[in-house]
C-alpha cells in the first residue's frame, strides 16, 4: 500500500487537542470511521436526554431547510463517571469533556489518536484489514467534565459555525 493510500485511510495527526473544540453532535455521531473522530477535548451543544445518558442534536436555523435534521436526529453517548454536578435532563446544554471511543466488545475506552498509532505501527499488509475491522468495533462518547444550561442553544451553534467559516476563510487567504 502506498503512503498516499495510507493517508486516505486515516489522518496522520495524532495530537491530543488540549482546548475544548466546538463540535456538532452530528460530527461525532455520523463519523465515517473511529480514527476520524476528534482526538481530545470538545464542547458540544444539544439537548440532554430525559432518561438516557445521551446528548441529542438540535436543528440549526441558519442552515437551508433541506439541510436541517430534526431535533434529536443524532445523539452521542455521555459518560458521567468523572462528573460531579447536576445533570439538567431535558434541557439545552453545552457539554465539555474528552471525546473517547468505547470498544463495544470489551467496553475498554481509547481515543482516535491511539487507534491511529496502532494502525501506523502495523505492517502495510495488515493495515487495511485492521482498519476495516475497527469500524464496527468502536463507538464514540464524551467523558463529561462540565455541563452548563444554554438559553439560546441554536443561536450559539450558529455562531460557532460562523466562526469556523471565518477561520477557514482566513486559512485559505494566507
Amino acid at each position: 500500500m502506498e503512503e498516499t493510500e495510507q493517508q486516505d485511510l486515516f489522518p496522520a495527526d495524532i495530537t491530543f487537542c488540549e482546548h475544548y473544540k466546538p463540535l456538532l453532535v452530528e460530527e461525532i455521531a455520523l463519523v465515517e470511521h473511529p480514527v476520524h473522530v476528534h482526538n481530545g477535548k470538545c464542547s458540544v451543544i444539544g439537548i440532554l436526554d430525559c432518561t438516557a445518558n445521551k446528548l441529542g442534536s438540535l436543528s440549526i436555523p441558519d442552515l437551508p431547510t433541506d439541510m436541517q435534521l430534526p431535533d434529536g436526529a443524532c445523539s452521542v453517548e455521555l459518560c458521567f463517571n468523572q462528573y460531579c454536578g447536576i445533570i439538567p435532563r431535558g434541557k439545552h446544554v453545552e457539554v465539555t469533556g474528552i471525546l473517547k471511543l468505547r470498544n463495544t466488545a470489551t467496553e475498554i475506552s481509547t481515543n482516535s489518536g491511539c487507534l491511529r498509532s496502532i494502525l501506523l505501527s502495523e505492517d502495510v499488509q495488515v493495515l487495511k484489514q485492521k482498519y476495516e475491522e475497527m469500524c464496527p468495533m468502536y463507538k464514540p462518547f464524551i467523558e463529561v467534565d462540565h455541563i452548563r444550561t444554554v438559553g439560546q442553544a441554536r443561536e450559539l451553534i450558529s455562531c460557532n459555525l460562523r466562526m469556523r467559516r471565518l477561520n477557514l476563510l482566513h486559512l485559505i487567504e494566507h
